[in-house]
């Protein structure tokens, strides 16, 4: 369609263009001269209107636009992010408060002399069972405690969630095979993941893994991270890990265990590092 604003300018161009035709014809400078101002005069007018802007100057904006619309929802992103986990932080402090005074209350109500005395700072706090003494992180009666809570706030806040099971072993298909010793272990485990990560030792000598919002392929990154530190900093071990995410895997704790650990299995098979992936779904 005609845009009636662009008519001065389309004047002036075909003005222009019938002056120079004439010049040429006749060969007077004096058209030449003519046809040159119109020519001037119509770019000018074409120009001066409203979103008439050269096209390169106007990809240029569109793309500064959509560059400047990315930075802005990756800020919101990275904002949601650190405020989400800052949560998890607060809500695993809060638990292992709560769990620490109730059983250190428990316990003190059983067996607490008529003289209460305060114990010395270095003596072991009554109750303690959510702390591993060999390694410094949680033990499974936490983070059995606190999965079900992870995977409520998760669902809450429309976010993955991610649980691993790590083991590191010596002498790896041999008779005398073995877990390696745990502090070490433990020590890569939590200076590789974030604050809000949950790192527990189970029962079975096994290292729990929560990651806070992460999907599958995040999740494959960062035991990727752990395998590469622990062939740094423990040579000669082999690193074998199972993991299963919320939703897409599974809906609640137990199942998130049970393919995780599943999942373990599958990778003590292979005689070398290995992170397996659930194939289990949530209906199984």
């Amino acid at each position: 369609m005609f845009d009636r604003r662009a008519l001065p300018g389309t004047l002036a161009g075909a003005l222009g263009l019938g002056f120079a035709i004439g010049a040429i014809v006749t060969r007077e400078p004096v058209l030449l001269g003519i046809a040159g101002v119109l020519t001037v005069v119509c770019v000018a007018l074409i120009l001066m209107l409203p979103d008439r802007a050269p096209v390169r100057y106007k990809e240029r904006m569109d793309l500064q636009e959509e560059a400047d619309k990315l930075a802005r929802e990756n800020d919101q992103m990275a904002a949601r992010a650190a405020k989400f986990e800052a949560e998890a932080i607060a809500a695993r402090q809060k638990l292992a408060t709560a769990m620490l005074a109730e059983r250190s209350g428990a316990i003190g109500a059983e067996t607490a002399p008529p003289a209460v005395t305060t114990p010395a700072p270095d003596e072991p706090r009554s109750g303690d069972d959510i702390t591993d003494p060999s390694t410094g992180v949680f033990t499974q009666i936490f983070f059995d405690a606190s999965l079900g809570k992870r995977i409520s706030a998760a669902r809450r806040g429309l976010r993955p969630l991610t649980v691993a099971m790590v083991e590191v072993v010596e002498r790896v298909g041999e008779p005398d095979m073995a877990h390696t010793a745990p502090k070490p272990v433990a020590d890569i485990l939590v200076e590789t993941l974030r604050e809000a990560d949950t790192v527990a030792r189970m029962d079975s000598g096994v290292f729990a893994v929560l990651l806070e919002d992460t999907p599958e392929n995040g999740a494959i990154w960062t035991l990727e991270r752990i395998r590469r530190r622990i062939s740094e900093d423990l040579p000669g071990c082999t690193v074998r890990a199972g993991m299963s995410c919320y939703p897409a895997y599974a809906f609640d704790a137990a199942q998130l265990v049970d393919q995780s650990l599943g999942a373990l299995e599958a990778a003590r098979e292979w005689r070398q590092d290995r992170i397996e992936v659930t194939t289990s779904t949530p209906e199984d």
